[in-house]
């Protein structure tokens, strides 16, 4: 059967192929300014936006594909399926595909509340030097955004590495229903989404959907939780309950060594397997990277990975874009890009590795931690004394405004700001200097990342 024509596919759908038959060999996405020649535009209707008014745009860009709710402005030259409801839709058909899937299929799924696009990310690169790997791409981590990576699986696929993302109680059960993980991994448990949660136990219990499939032979942990292992414990006997951490675990993290040189960081350490000691290094930010790297090369050892290929797969990884990544400013300044997201537990363990380093002066830029409920002030307090490592700290948000103090002795390096993230930029770019580091953080809402671009652009100009 070809799995790979805009016919199968309409008959995934259930639904009829207008215009041309042809071979898919692209990704599916519901973002038309990623859209690439070959790829398939899926059109949803949000509460603000209408993604059909972004066809034609999909087109442009090279679309050979359109699914929708109305077609009725497409071009008979594009190829294009009409389905009544697009969300319900891409489920049901990512669940048939997998169902017709030729070959045996490892399926892999990611979850945790911190590192799980990382730990994707660095267990792709080790996989893929011994299987065909198909993995999801842009945190892809909801049903819908698990369906359309599971549209796009080659014919040939021997793994697939999904990630798993939740703001609430059912999200993760319901995509572990539909794609059931034969490897499940759980990265950490931590104050995220307490909105939705109410607590960390809360969140244990969400991310522990992961664990409900039919499928499940493995279950990777960070064995430094106790919340993780004691959930881990109460798992059915035959399933492998394997631990990643620096305690006693079935992988264990040994003598973590972080160190920057000329803005390249590098993370070293030893990582004690079953049977052997593999050594492990990245170009990565922070002994904390150590979970993800653990959990790379334990997972793909444990599928038939040979250790020395799976680290040496590691030597060519580094942090990802707003998770860690260093650039160099025009200044010489060394800024550290981590602003992709926050939480109280990435919130501290980025700080502490920026206090760690040893350069001139270090500075951050600090935004508010979103979703975390009825306690987040609490939450935010608890930062401030790894705050007192830095010469300055600006912060950026309205809860830091409820409960930062400007006049006690051990405060005065702080810096409430509330003006544009431009003006920032400028602050910042009279400030920094040679031999100097900065660390920007905040949840997504904050839009930190912007303050990056402002920054790395005028560094560049």
């Amino acid at each position: 059967m070809e799995m790979n024509t805009f016919s199968f596919i309409a008959e995934l759908a259930g639904s009829e192929l207008r215009g041309p038959d042809g071979v898919f060999s692209g990704r599916f996405l519901a973002d038309s300014r990623l859209v690439r020649k070959g790829d398939a535009f899926v059109a949803f209707r949000g509460e603000n936006t209408d993604g059909h008014a972004f066809i034609p745009d999909a087109i442009a860009h090279g679309a050979s594909l359109i699914i929708c709710e109305d077609d009725g402005n497409i071009p008979f030259s594009t190829a294009s399926l009409k389905v009544s409801d697009t969300y319900k839709a891409l489920p049901a058909m990512a669940k048939k595909r997998l169902a017709l899937h030729g070959k045996k299929l490892h399926i892999i799924a990611i979850t945790g509340s911190v590192g799980k696009t990382t730990t994707r990310d660095y267990l792709v690169r080790c996989l893929k030097t011994s299987f065909r790997v198909h993995s999801a791409e842009h945190s892809y981590n909801t049903l819908i955004g698990c369906s359309m990576t599971i549209l796009s699986l080659p014919e040939d696929a021997e793994v697939l590495v999904l990630e798993m993302g939740t703001n609430h109680p059912g999200e993760i059960a319901e995509m572990a229903r539909f794609f059931p993980p034969t490897t499940s991994v759980i990265t950490e448990v931590a104050p995220a989404h307490l909105e939705g949660f109410g607590s960390v136990e809360g969140v244990l219990e969400a991310k522990m959907e992961i664990a409900g499939s039919p499928a499940l032979k493995s279950f990777f942990y960070n064995g430094d939780n106790p919340l993780l292992a004691g959930a881990a414990s109460r798992l059915p006997a035959e399933i492998a309950r394997l631990s990643a951490g620096m305690e006693e675990c079935d992988y264990r993290i040994l003598a973590p060594i972080f160190t920057i040189e000329g803005g390249v960081p590098e993370l070293s350490f030893s990582l004690a397997i079953p049977g052997d000691v593999l050594h492990v290094k990245a170009r990565a930010f922070g002994k904390h990277a150590a979970y993800p790297l653990a959990f790379a090369a334990g997972i793909s050892t444990r599928l038939g990975v040979p250790g020395e290929k799976a680290v040496a797969a590691l030597r060519e990884a580094h942090s990802l874009e707003g998770r860690g990544r260093i650039r160099i400013l025009g200044s010489g300044a060394c800024l550290i890009d981590d602003s992709y997201n926050a939480n109280p537990a990435s919130m501290a363990s980025v700080l502490r590795a920026t206090a760690g380093i040893e350069k001139h002066r270090k500075f951050a830029v600090v935004g508010e931690m979103l979703e975390l409920g009825e306690r987040s002030d609490d939450f935010h307090r608890d930062l401030l004394p790894l705050l007192r490592s830095f010469d300055t700290v600006w912060l950026v948000g309205k809860t830091w405004e409820r409960i930062a103090s400007f006049t006690g002795p051990d405060e005065t390096h702080l810096v409430l700001w509330s003006d544009s993230l431009q003006k920032l930029g400028d602050c910042l770019g009279n400030e920094l200097g040679e031999g100097d580091a900065i660390v920007i953080k905040g949840s997504h809402g904050n839009r930190l990342d912007r303050l990056v671009e402002i920054l790395c652009r005028e560094a560049s100009s």
